[in-house]
């Protein structure tokens, strides 16, 4: 089962931290770039990981 309260945590921390990183420069966007996009497929990435990580 999905922890959507975590997943939304996860996400929340995500997208401040892309957020810093294009204030400072440091990751390039184009136009059509969706940083909310990038957020959630990161966020889920970390969520499936730490749940394998408690299943281990």
């Amino acid at each position: 089962m999905v922890n959507y309260i975590l997943l939304y945590k996860i996400k929340k921390k995500v997208k401040a931290m892309i957020k810093d990183k294009l204030a400072l420069g440091e990751i390039a966007t184009t136009p059509s770039s969706c940083v909310d996009c990038l957020a959630t497929d990161l966020s889920w990435e970390i969520y499936y990981l730490m749940k394998e990580k408690t299943e281990a």
